[in-house]
């Protein structure tokens, strides 16, 4: 019985391992009116190599009162480690589930509909910078873009191809990842 015990003691320790969170400063325009807001995501190394990025929980500012968002999840994107520093792209639809604060009465995100993300992030063991663009102009009239970023984050991430230079060198590079 002890031997099972520590089987999964030490499972779950090694799953949780994979699993980082980054609380930071996240900033959300809508339509070039932005909100600027302090959150958290947490970012999963799956099984099979690639990544979940999560926003649990998000609400954003409306005029002092939260509004509820949802659940944001992006999940298996493809990665990049190069010096200690792990570069993710997405380009999916997704839906957004209902949070489950109990202060927050109502979610929207599950009224959205599929929600088209382009997402590019980058990480470490403890920075992260994550860009994300939604385009709900066909259903809402809204573009959306969102910027996160941890207090430590120094900007110098960008050089996904190694060569010690940030350009458009390292654009070709992540579409180079996207494409296999």
């Amino acid at each position: 019985m002890r031997k099972i015990f520590t089987f999964f003691a030490a499972a779950a320790l090694a799953m949780s391992a994979f699993a980082t969170d980054y609380t930071g400063n996240i900033t959300v325009e809508i339509n070039g009116v932005g909100t600027a807001q302090e959150t958290t995501i947490n970012i999963v190394q799956n099984e099979d190599e690639t990544y979940k990025l999560s926003i649990n929980n998000f609400t954003l500012d409306n005029n002092g009162s939260p509004m509820g968002v949802g659940n944001i999840v992006l999940d298996n994107m493809k990665g990049y480690t190069i010096n200690g520093v792990t570069t993710v792209v997405a380009d999916q639809s997704i839906t957004i589930a209902e949070g489950d604060d109990p202060n927050i009465a109502f979610w929207m995100g599950p009224l959205l509909g599929n929600v088209p993300i382009v997402l590019a992030a980058q990480f470490d063991g403890t920075k992260a910078k994550a860009d994300i663009d939604i385009d709900m102009r066909s259903i809402m009239q809204q573009f959306i873009y969102v910027k996160f970023e941890t207090p430590d984050y120094n900007g110098k991430y960008g050089d996904v191809n190694g060569d010690g230079i940030v350009s458009s060198n390292d654009v070709t590079e992540l579409y180079n990842i996207l494409l296999n």
